[in-house]
C-alpha cells in the first residue's frame, strides 16, 4: 500500500513530456510540385519595340522671321519624334545556380521629325545669325528635318541563383550582370529654305549636318524573375560609363547664285557617355518552352553629339562649322511585345 502511494506521488512529480510541434509541409510540397523549379539552361527572346523619344538638345532658333525685328519661327524643341519601331533579341546559356552568358541586340529605326514654316505677308523666313541674310534673304518656305538611328550590342556574364519564395509561392531567379556594350547613334538634320525668286521660281537653299556616336564600355546590372505556374514577372536594370568616339559633318554651303560660301567640314573628338537601361515585362507561358511577353522600357543615353546642336550660323572664316558640340542626350520610352523560349 505504501509502495503504491509512493509510485503515484513519483508519477506526479515527473516533468511533462515535451511534444514537438508538427510541421505542415503539405502546402509547400504541393506548391512546388505544381510550380516546378525553373532549371532551364538555354534561353532566347525576341521583342518588337514601339518607343517614343525625348531629345535633350539645345533649344535655339533654327529658322527666324525677318522684316524688322528678328523673331524665332522654329526652335529645336519643335522637332518632336513620334513613336518609332524597333526590334530586340537575346540568346544565352547558363548553369542553374551558378552563372552563364548572353548576347543581346536592340535597334530603333525610322526616328524622324519634320516641321515646316512659311513666310507671312509681313515677314520672310531665313537662317538665324549672320548666315541668314547671305544665303536666304527673302525666304518663303522653310522645312526642317531630323532623323536618327540607334543600334546596341552587348555581351554579358552573370552569376545566378534560384530559390523558392514561400510567401508568394513562386521561384525567384536573380542574375548579377557584368558585361561589355556598344551603342551607335547616327543622326542627320537639314534645313531647306525656298527663297530669292529667280524668274518666278524659288531657289532652294540647304544646310545639312550629320553626326556619328560610337560608344564602347562596361556595364553592370541586375535581372530578377519571379516564376509561377503559368506566369512570370521579370525586370532588369543596367547602367554603364562609356567612351564615345564622336564626329560631326557639315555639307558645303552655296548661295542663290550657286557660289560657295563655306566648304564641307568635319570635326571628330571624344567624350564620356552614360547609358541606363530599365525593362519590366510580364510573361505568360504558352507551353513548357514558349511564352509570350509584354512590358515597358526606359533608356537614357547621355553625352551625345546630336545633329541639331551642330548648326553654326556664324560667318567667321576658318572657325565657323568646325566645332564639335557634345553633351546632348536622348530619353527613350515605350512598349515591347514578343516571344521567349526557355529549354
Amino acid at each position: 500500500m505504501i509502495a503504491a502511494v509512493l509510485d503515484a506521488r513519483a508519477a506526479e512529480l515527473q516533468p511533462p513530456r515535451f511534444i514537438e510541434p508538427e510541421i505542415d509541409v503539405t502546402n509547400v510540397a504541393l506548391s512546388e510540385s505544381f510550380n516546378p523549379r525553373p532549371d532551364w539552361t538555354s534561353s532566347a527572346l525576341t521583342d518588337a519595340l514601339d518607343w517614343g523619344r525625348d531629345n535633350q538638345a539645345m533649344n535655339r532658333p533654327l529658322v527666324t522671321l525677318v522684316d524688322g525685328p528678328v523673331a524665332p519661327a522654329l526652335m529645336t524643341h519643335d522637332l518632336q519624334f513620334p513613336m518609332s519601331a524597333g526590334v530586340r533579341g537575346f540568346y544565352g546559356q547558363r548553369a542553374p545556380d551558378y552563372g552563364g552568358w548572353e548576347l543581346g541586340y536592340f535597334g530603333v529605326f525610322g526616328q524622324s521629325a519634320t516641321q515646316t514654316v512659311g513666310a507671312t505677308a509681313q515677314d520672310f523666313v531665313q537662317f538665324p545669325g549672320d548666315l541668314g541674310p547671305i544665303l536666304t534673304a527673302e525666304g518663303e518656305l522653310a522645312t526642317v528635318k531630323y532623323s536618327s538611328i540607334i543600334n546596341s550590342d552587348e555581351f554579358n556574364l552573370f552569376s545566378t541563383s534560384t530559390e523558392w519564395r514561400d510567401p508568394s509561392a513562386s521561384w525567384l531567379t536573380v542574375d548579377w550582370l557584368l558585361g561589355f556594350r556598344y551603342v551607335g547613334v547616327e543622326e542627320q538634320s537639314s534645313i531647306a529654305i525656298d527663297c530669292c525668286a529667280d524668274g518666278g521660281d524659288a531657289v532652294p537653299i540647304g544646310y545639312g549636318v550629320a553626326t556619328r556616336n560610337n560608344l564602347f564600355g562596361a556595364q553592370i546590372g541586375n535581372r530578377s524573375r519571379w516564376t509561377w505556374a503559368n506566369w512570370a514577372f521579370e525586370g532588369w536594370a543596367k547602367a554603364g560609363v562609356f567612351g564615345n568616339a564622336q564626329e560631326q559633318m557639315q555639307q558645303p554651303l552655296v548661295d542663290y547664285f550657286r557660289e560657295p560660301v563655306r566648304p564641307g567640314l568635319s570635326r571628330s573628338g571624344g567624350a564620356v557617355s552614360f547609358v541606363g537601361d530599365i525593362n519590366t515585362s510580364v510573361v505568360y507561358r504558352l507551353t513548357d518552352v514558349w511564352g509570350i511577353r509584354a512590358g515597358s522600357n526606359l533608356i537614357w543615353i547621355d553625352g551625345l553629339a546630336l545633329a541639331p546642336n551642330q548648326y553654326d550660323f556664324t560667318t567667321v572664316p576658318g572657325t565657323s562649322g568646325t566645332t564639335l558640340v557634345s553633351g546632348g542626350g536622348i530619353f527613350m520610352h515605350g512598349a515591347n511585345l514578343g516571344l521567349e523560349a526557355r529549354w
